[in-house]
């Protein structure tokens, strides 16, 4: 009797490890991810660290003997189970610095940052996008450095606050209208203007930037269906908001940006249209009446500096796991349907970060 009841027990604990393994193989497995180019969106929200987002870092940040009170956008949190938090090793202020994404990881040699968006082969993002035909562009507040703006076919950019001119560098039919479409709301820039420089006058300079990408999108989709498309956008108001008062406004600052979000998480969610929420930076205060700093130490060491959410606004059952900022465009490009990408760039040695479930 003994005997059986130990074969029983053998195999019922054979069988139990059996069905673990079944389980754990079938939603750990990574599966590939689809070859189909999609486009891409990429958000900027510059200044805005993951771990002043509640739900996303576990990280607490005291001031004054306190905690902080962490800002909720709650029309991108669902997201957040499957999104990364990153690294970011390059928190310096120098040109373009917010558009370090457009040269891959070329943020490595940045003091030379010109030779990342250079002529000669596949140098930046917008290089190996056009080599496959999308139509590259640009919608920001950080678009001083020409070189950068060069790389686009079209870019919106500001000379000054809500100052937006239409910068068009390709010949091409659908870059003309959308040049066209740019100047038209360059005009509207006027109209999210306050006059007092307080959280909301922040909050509205990033707003006509998300506002103009929404726009931009369904106009894209509307005219031209079938073209594949690379938007950059960096909306600057957040880290304005941190340099200029305090932490407890730049909280406000990033919340009030929910309500603009959330029409592209509705139109972007399930589409075919791939969105990506990031940041150039983070943050770091000394206390919560304090301007925000993350260029030089000791703030720039910190981990509210150099941490940002890395947020994939999809419904596709895809999440990310963390890693350096360097590992965002390899993560870009595998889920847009070019797995080797990083091949064909000269700057590009990060990994992907994607997880596959089945």
């Amino acid at each position: 009797m003994r005997l059986k009841n130990n074969k029983f027990l053998l195999f019922g604990a054979l069988l139990s490890l059996a069905l673990l393994l079944l389980f754990f193989t079938s939603l750990f497995l990574q599966k590939p991810v689809s070859e189909e180019p999609k486009s891409v969106f990429i958000l900027v929200l510059d200044g805005v660290g993951a771990s002043y987002l509640e739900n996303l870092s576990e990280h607490q940040i005291m001031l004054d003997g306190v905690f902080l009170k962490k800002a909720r956008l709650k029309s991108i949190e669902r997201f957040y189970s499957k999104s990364a938090v990153l690294e970011q090793p390059f928190t310096k202020t120098t040109a373009a610095h917010s558009l370090y994404y457009i040269a891959g990881d070329c943020g490595r040699q940045w003091d030379s940052i010109k030779e990342c968006v250079d002529d000669f082969g596949i140098a930046s993002v917008c290089d190996f996008y056009r080599s496959k035909g999308y139509l590259c562009i640009m919608v920001s507040e950080a678009g001083d450095f020409k070189e950068a703006r060069n790389e686009f076919d079209v870019v919106l950019y500001d000379n000054d606050l809500f100052d937006f001119r239409v910068q068009l560098n390709s010949s091409s039919e659908e870059a003309k209208e959308v040049a066209s479409f740019l100047r038209g709301q360059a005009k509207n820039a006027a109209n999210y203007k306050l006059q007092e420089r307080d959280v909301n006058f922040f909050v509205l300079y990033s707003a006509f930037i998300i506002d103009t990408d929404y726009k931009l999108i369904k106009f894209l989709q509307g005219r031209f269906p079938e073209k594949k498309f690379f938007l950059f956008s960096n909306a600057k108001g957040t880290d304005k908001c941190a340099h200029n008062l305090s932490a407890s406004e730049y909280i406000n600052c990033i919340e009030g940006l929910d309500s603009y979000l959330k029409p592209l998480v509705k139109k972007l969610a399930d589409s075919n249209v791939l969105f990506f929420i990031t940041a150039d930076h983070g943050m770091a205060f000394d206390c919560l009446q304090c301007n925000g700093h993350h260029a030089s130490k000791p703030y720039s060491e910190t981990v509210f500096a150099k941490q940002i959410p890395f947020i994939f606004v999809s419904d596709e059952n895809i999440f990310l796991i963390d890693g350096t900022a360097y590992d965002l465009m390899p993560s870009v490009f595998e889920l847009s349907g070019f797995s080797n990408a990083c091949t064909e760039m000269r700057y590009c040695k990060g990994n992907s970060l994607i997880m596959h479930y089945s």
